[in-house]
């Protein structure tokens, strides 16, 4: 059965990346480029996967985890794309063999419709017009497109083809015009923001996680390795009681 999984939104991604935002965890895997922490490096702000181009301004940089809430942070413009290139779907890997890092395969270079040969089992398929996902199970016989560029193939894969099984849907919250004030450095940035509690679902509570994003010419490479929340049993007896309250007044009412 596909299921809805609805996004909590949160107006200001500031709340997330200010001083005052304790709850976020940065997930994001350095590469060793820079010192990893908002420092300016040959153009980058600090994040570059290897073998990744790193004279850009428009980079991606950061996964950011708080709660089920997963935020990708970057340059790159998520939802119009940089200099014709777009964006790519969110993958997931739960079994801890995502293939990545500074790989060059000649023959998986270009926009190329492949096997899922890279160890992801979940991508978020994202459709900007409505900024909605669709979330896929997907395995090896799945199809997935490759990157473009020849050297940066660690990028793949770009985009979900075909394959596997929806399992739900959900909505994502874009923004832009980020600027250093939020906590970043290197100008404008933008940010996506959607709800992965579907892990929890699939029975991944407390287990690790990799993610994975890129464009189109994949001249960077973002990935993220994150634990997935336990819910906490004051939490679920919080929302319990809740659902019992309203269901009171619903009654009263119902009477009246």
């Amino acid at each position: 059965m596909t299921r809805l999984f609805t996004l909590l939104v949160v107006p200001f991604l500031v709340l997330f990346l200010s001083a005052g935002g304790a709850m976020a965890i940065n997930i994001t895997i350095w590469d060793g480029n820079g010192d990893g922490e908002n420092v300016l490096y040959g153009g980058e702000d600090g994040e570059t996967e290897p073998g990744m181009i790193n004279s850009q301004i428009w980079d991606l940089e950061a996964f950011l985890l708080t709660g089920t809430m997963l935020t990708m942070v970057g340059g790159y413009d998520f939802k119009n794309g940089v200099g014709g290139y777009t964006s790519g779907d969110i993958f997931i890997d739960v079994t801890g063999d995502a293939v990545y890092g500074d790989i060059h395969d000649s023959s998986t270079a270009g926009n190329q419709v492949v096997n899922n040969d890279f160890g992801y089992d979940y991508v978020l398929d994202l459709d900007f017009d409505s900024t909605t996902f669709e979330i896929f199970e997907i395995d090896s016989s799945s199809k997935v497109i490759t990157s473009y560029y020849t050297a940066n193939q660690g990028s793949n894969p770009w985009l979900y083809e075909s394959g596997g099984h929806e399992i739900g849907t959900g909505q994502f919250l874009f923004q832009n015009g980020l600027s250093d004030s939020d906590g970043l450095f290197g100008g404008s940035h933008y940010a996506l923001s959607l709800d992965i509690g579907f892990l929890l679902d699939e029975g991944f509570a407390g287990k690790d996680f990799y993610t994975h994003f890129t464009m189109e010419c994949g001249n960077d490479n973002l990935m993220g390795k994150g634990v997935a929340p336990v819910p906490e049993p004051a939490t679920m007896l919080l929302l319990g009681t809740g659902l019992i309250g309203l269901a009171g007044v619903s009654r009263k009412k119902f009477k009246e």
